[in-house]
């Protein structure tokens, strides 16, 4: 039926390593020969490889930011929510992987190598941008710390198989709509004060082994762990939330006022003992099984502190919800949980869903969008952290010195006295809100 799933985990940690150990062949190549930073540019999701073992001997990471296309080709979504955004792009996956590489770059310095100007030539369907999108995801990326962003290309090829693919000019060397837009944005960084960035309130925490580990045994079709993380991601955005991540090998979360570690399939002992740090919530699918994809005895998700036990687990066909007291549903997985820890949610039959013992938490279900927003804006208070109700497709980030506001939707919308329009970016200097 498929190959033995601890040797098909081991082949996927064996290629990743072999990605690692090439990379460092050319590391010590160039190292050898310049002092230049240098930079490895990544992918929007592409999880095959360990990206955070690649940046650990290198300056900068950097990717390719194609929000349109990432929308038609790579990302799961319903109809509306794909037409809604068909010309602007998914509301969060620019922000996820300016997040994500901004923490795989060493002291977080991370660059958008190619930025998508015009409609490409590449996804199923190929829409131009909102006039203004180029704007705010070049805006968007430097509000989350991007010291470059670089936009491909700058003159349309008339020739090959990529001619399709606007560029900042046509292929007869005249402006395309990009170039103005680029332009203002540099106008724009000039007049502004510096942006000081400064540690986000939460933090993700994000593993590359547990995205080869549910790929090889998803027990589920369709379960993804990077759509698992975005999902969390989402809700976190939707409460107004800037968002660092973090990988799993941290050992210090001190600094944050909650962490949430969705799927973690083998999670580090270090880990387990720095989540004491904050308020944390763990699952679903989380320390379910060991580094070798066997399960444990006892059996996951085997905190400290938090008696709970996933003793069974079943997977949902995408038509089927099972309804939350209070509002919301589960979908797509569920566990069976026993143990003492409280249950703080529990379905309409009574299965218990979100466990808690003091600040740890443990969650045995994917919510749907209602019940994510009903936890992590639980979690948040338990955590001190104010949260925000956004309107529809309207995103924040917070610097140290500005809060940004981005809108994807395809109508304006009014944040704290101010009319934002679509594809328009908005922000305050913190000292004056």
């Amino acid at each position: 039926t498929q190959p033995n799933p601890s040797h098909e985990l081991a082949f996927r940690r064996f290629s990743s390593d072999q990605v690692v150990a090439y990379h460092e062949v050319q590391v010590a190549a160039l190292r050898a020969r310049s002092d230049a930073p240098l930079i490895h540019n990544y992918m929007g999701r592409v999880l095959d490889f360990d990206h955070f073992e690649v940046g650990s001997s290198i300056d900068i990471a950097s990717w390719d930011s194609y929000p349109i296309g990432f929308l038609s080709d790579r990302l799961e979504g319903t109809a509306e929510h794909k037409a809604r955004y068909l010309q602007q792009g998914d509301p969060d996956m620019q922000a996820f992987h300016h997040d994500l590489y901004r923490a795989v770059g060493k002291d977080g310095r991370w660059w958008v190598m190619e930025q998508q100007p015009g409609p490409v030539n590449w996804a199923p369907h190929n829409p131009a941008p909102l006039p203004g999108m180029v704007r705010l995801w070049s805006w968007e990326a430097f509000a989350h710390g991007a010291e470059v962003v670089s936009y491909f290309r700058w003159r349309q090829a008339p020739f090959a198989q990529e001619q399709m693919h606007a560029g900042l000019k046509r292929p007869d060397n005249a402006p395309a709509p990009g170039l103005a837009e680029a332009a203002q944005v540099g106008r724009e960084i000039a007049e502004m004060p510096e942006i000081a960035l400064q540690q986000a309130p939460v933090a993700l925490v994000f593993d590359y082994p547990s995205e080869w580990a549910w790929a090889t045994l998803p027990q589920g079709d369709g379960f993804s762990y990077f759509r698992l993380m975005l999902d969390a991601y989402r809700a976190l955005r939707r409460c107004g939330f800037s968002i660092d991540i973090v990988p799993s090998t941290a050992t210090d979360l001190s600094g944050y006022a909650l962490v949430l570690a969705p799927g973690l399939a083998a999670m580090p002992e270090a880990l387990q003992h720095a989540l004491k740090q904050t308020v944390a919530l763990v699952g679903p699918r989380s320390n379910a099984v060991t580094e070798e994809l066997r399960i444990p005895t006892p059996m996951g998700p085997d905190l400290p502190g938090l008696d709970v036990t996933a003793t069974r687990v079943e997977s949902l066909p995408p038509h089927v919800l099972r309804p939350v007291m209070g509002g919301g549903a589960v979908q797509h997985w569920v566990e069976d949980l026993d143990g003492s820890a409280d249950t703080l949610f529990e379905t309409e039959a009574g299965q218990p869903v979100l466990k808690a013992a003091g600040r740890m938490h443990y969650l045995g279900a994917w919510p749907d969008e209602a019940l994510w927003e009903r936890i992590v804006r639980g979690l948040a208070k338990k955590a001190g952290l104010p949260t925000q109700t956004l309107p529809e497709g309207l995103r924040l980030r917070d610097t140290a010195t500005h809060r940004f506001a981005f809108n994807y939707a395809p109508e304006s919308v009014e944040l704290q006295g101010k009319i934002i329009p679509s594809a328009g970016v908005g922000w305050w200097v913190i000292s004056d809100s």
